[in-house]
This record gives C-alpha cells, structure tokens and sequence, in this order.
C-alpha cells in the first residue's frame, strides 16, 4: 500500500532534526537571556552598594539635620536615573528573546508545515483508488490549521508589540512622579533652610 516507506522514515527524521535544531536555539536563547539578568542584576546591586556606602560617607559628615535631608534628596534623581536605565536594558533583553523565539517558532512551524504538507502528498499520491476525498479532507484540514496559526502569529506579535509599548510608557510613568517627589523635597529642605 505504501512502497515509499523509507521517503517516509525520511521526511520523519529530517523534522525530528529540525525541532532538535529548533529546540537547542530556543534554549540557548533562553540561558543566554538568563545570563544577561543575572548580569544586571549583580551590576545594579553592586553599585547600589557602592552608592549607599558613598551616601553614608557623606552623611556622616552633614553638620546638621537640614545638610543632611540636602544629601539624601540629593540622590532622588540619579537614582531614577538608574532604574529608568535598568528598566529599559531589561525591556531591551526580553525584547531581543521574545524576537529569537518569534522567529524560531515561525521558521519551526513553517518546517513542520511543509513537511506534514509532502507527508501528505506522498501518502495520497500512493493512495489506494477511492480515497481521494479522504486525503481532499486532510489537505483541507492542513490549510485551516495554517491559516489559524498565521492569525494567532499575528495577534502574537501585536501583543508583543502592545506589551513594548507599555511597557516603555510605564517606565516614564514611573520616573516622572519620583522626580516631581524628589523636586519637591529638596524645594521644601531649601525653605526649611532658608527660614
């Protein structure tokens, strides 16, 4: 009934190698995306040490209460600085990733796609007499499939492109009321001050 079996064991293992191949990006991917967090997050630590070591040096020098409030909101707008900066190199990491897995999932299921489509082809070509509709039904079958994958693709990368957004806005959102905060400090330390 099927003369071509090796054609098919064939096919079988050139996808079985594809998704090995798919597999072994994706989690290279993911530990190279691990990588670079943990890298940040070590470098934001350590200079937040650093610059908390620094502040209390520095206060511990403040001859009084108003030098000291002076100091400390001082540091308000580096420090949103800092995490504006670190919000962003973030955002830029899980964006880089989310882009290497898009890709890879598109070109995965674009060989597996192709390859279920000549699986297909090489069963009907040898196909018994009379089930040509059956094999008209799977074919069928195959091309909702794609054209639901290519729809859910795409919601996917209007998603991913809505989250970017909001999440840049969010990170602008979170700097503009610590600086408007940090404003008003050092204006209330100035008239303490002052008076």
């Amino acid at each position: 009934m099927f003369p071509n079996v090796e054609q098919y064991l064939n096919s079988s293992k050139a996808l079985m190698q594809s998704q090995a191949s798919a597999f072994q990006t994706l989690a290279g991917s993911a530990l190279e995306s691990a990588e670079k967090v943990a890298t940040l997050n070590l470098a934001a630590m350590k200079a937040s040490a650093q610059d908390f070591g620094n502040v209390l040096t520095q206060a511990s020098t403040a001859r009084d209460p108003q030098a000291f409030f002076a100091l400390v909101t001082s540091q308000f707008q580096p420090n949103n600085e800092k995490a504006a900066s670190y919000a962003r190199y973030l955002g830029e990491i899980f964006t880089e990733t989310q882009q290497i897995f898009a890709k890879t999932a598109e070109a995965q299921v674009a060989e597996v796609s192709r390859a279920a489509t000549a699986i297909v082809d090489q069963f009907a070509s040898a196909a018994p007499a009379g089930s040509s509709d059956a094999m008209a039904l799977v074919k069928s079958m195959m091309g909702t499939a794609n054209a639901v994958y290519e729809q859910v693709n795409k919601v996917a990368k209007q998603t991913g492109e809505a989250m970017q957004a909001q999440a840049a806005s969010l990170s602008g959102q979170f700097v503009k009321p610590v600086q408007a905060a940090a404003n008003q400090t050092v204006s209330a330390v100035a008239d303490t001050a002052a008076a």
